[in-house]
């Protein structure tokens, strides 16, 4: 059986009976094969001990240990006690490990940051080396996950930020949230622990082999832009005035780590190469405090179409440039005493018409005009006026009163306005203006020679076959993938920001057609 196929159907067994935790389990069956730790953040009585009991059975003789720590817990309840007859008889220490932590496979720990410094000291190197020194003998643990569970995460300065690092991966387990599962739950019969199939548990061989496989999983260059987005996006939020910057701290060691996660991540999903969809996966990697799990998942999620966002970055830089170039190149015609030009058309003897506004009729007072800046963005009002049928634009200006009927309108809203070539820029969008009939389609000027050959015509070229493919692409993507370990709710997040660069697209391209109309 194929992994990706043996992992599906072990999750669908290991999941009966649990509720809204089902990511939870497949995110702690993703690390226990990438030999990571997980620390889960929630309440008791959120089913956090049952996911660990749950992992056990995805591996054929699986052992477990389970231990609830105290101010008071001694190392010898979690890694066995002292051997007296060795110490006795042969002057050897030594601990008897069977049945602890030292001869598990899944270890759950509940309460961990109460644990004595000389456990979690003994634990920094079981978690990390995967060792565990028993007086002289160095023994190599079998431990494929190590679970820990608490209600809240570690105390500031108590010397609990080592321990804390080695968690890879951080989940919170919370209620359940629908009133449909929550009756589904209280309806539900007593029932045995699922019994899992010999042919789908991964047995030592298995899990020895796909290791070696893992290795071979490729990092293209495309999730490598992603993550140092996502680096550089850490490192901005760290230098803001009363952040913390080790809120946002992520070490070299967990970097490998979240990597060593991904390929994991691909390799079960049946793919010879990470992509762009195991990223969300480290939302649940990156935060350091549950305040800034949002900033996490904000930051992740835009990571995913950065290389799309950098391309329109470029192509509104260039429709700015060629803008700027055609208005230092070439010379205006004859204007009013007012600065507006003479060359367009009114309506209603007050009004510009704009062209190519997107939700309809729009006009621009022209005694405003004069008193916008084509180098400095000045505040603005958008409104709907019933009376005319019409958008209405408007300046607003020192001396300027803030008319009293823009009260009575609809859809009032707060917009920049700045000059450009030809008509205005709201809310960085150029328009032209609607010309008188006989002018030619420079507007305000009438040097052709000095128009800027096709910028504007090459930009929504590579809009319309480069970007616009790209972002259908990454949506086909993340609607094929079946994804084994991201949740409906990681899904609907990712969706959620890939469709805002739908409305960015659709935004960019009435800006480029526009221009074209300008230049």
């Amino acid at each position: 059986m194929k992994p990706e196929k043996q992992i599906k159907a072990l999750l669908k067994v290991l999941s009966e009976g649990i509720y809204e935790k089902e990511h939870i389990l497949a995110m702690a069956l993703l690390s226990a094969i990438a030999g990571e730790s997980v620390f889960l953040l929630g309440p008791p009585g959120t089913a956090k001990s049952l996911v660990a009991r749950r992992l056990k059975l995805a591996f054929k003789d699986g052992k477990a240990f389970e231990y609830l720590m105290s101010r008071f817990s001694t190392p010898d309840e979690i890694f066995g006690p002292v051997s007296i007859s060795l110490l006795k008889n042969e002057d050897r220490y030594e601990r008897v490990v069977d049945g602890f932590l030292p001869t598990a496979d899944i270890v759950f720990l509940d309460e961990i940051w109460k644990a004595s410094p000389s456990i979690q000291n003994a634990l920094l190197t079981a978690i990390n080396e995967r060792i565990f020194q028993n007086g002289k003998t160095t023994l190599p643990l079998p431990m494929k996950c190590l679970i820990a569970a608490s209600n809240e995460l570690p105390a500031e300065d108590e010397g609990l930020e080592a321990l804390w690092d080695r968690f890879l991966v951080r989940m919170v387990s919370n209620c359940i949230q629908s009133e449909t599962t929550f009756y589904k739950m209280i309806r539900q019969k007593t029932y045995d622990t699922p019994q899992v199939a010999d042919g789908l548990t991964i047995t030592e061989e298995m899990y020895d082999s796909w290791k070696r496989d893992i290795d071979n999983i490729c990092i293209p260059d495309e999730v490598c832009s992603a993550v140092s987005f996502i680096r550089k996006c850490l490192k901005t939020e760290s230098r803001k005035d009363e952040v913390n910057e080790m809120d946002y701290y992520v070490s070299d060691r967990r970097w490998k780590k979240c990597f060593r996660l991904l390929q994991t991540s691909a390799f079960l999903n049946g793919r010879t190469s990470v992509d762009i969809t195991d990223l969300p996966i480290l939302i649940h990697c990156l935060w350091n405090k549950s305040e800034t799990i949002t900033v996490v998942v904000d930051i992740v999620c835009r990571s995913i179409t950065s290389s799309i966002d950098a391309l329109l970055d470029t192509i509104e830089k260039d429709m700015e440039q060629a803008l700027r170039q055609k208005s230092e190149t070439v010379k205006p015609e004859k204007s009013t005493a007012k600065g507006l030009p003479d060359t367009f058309s009114l309506t209603d003897f007050f009004f510009l018409s704009i062209q190519g506004y997107p939700y309809g009729k729009c006009l621009f007072y022209k005694t405003d005009y004069s008193h916008i800046s084509p180098k400095n963005p000045s505040d603005g009002i958008l409104y709907w006026d019933e009376e005319k049928k019409a958008w209405i634009v408007r300046a607003i200006f020192t001396g300027a009163a803030f008319s009293y009927k823009t009260a009575t309108y609809s859809n009032v809203k707060k917009v920049t306005l700045q000059k450009c070539i030809g008509g205005i820029i709201i809310d960085s969008i150029p328009f032209s203006f609607k010309k008188t009939h006989g002018i030619n389609a420079e507007g305000i000027f009438d040097n052709q020679d000095d128009r800027i050959p096709n910028i504007a015509d090459l930009a929504l070229a590579r809009l319309t076959n480069d970007i616009r493919p790209q972002l259908a692409a990454l949506q086909n993507q993340f609607v094929k993938s079946g994804h084994l370990f991201l949740s409906d709710n990681d899904l609907k997040i990712t969706k959620k920001y890939i469709s805002k660069y739908e409305k960015r697209v659709n935004e960019v391209d009435i800006k480029i057609q526009n221009t074209q109309k300008l230049l």
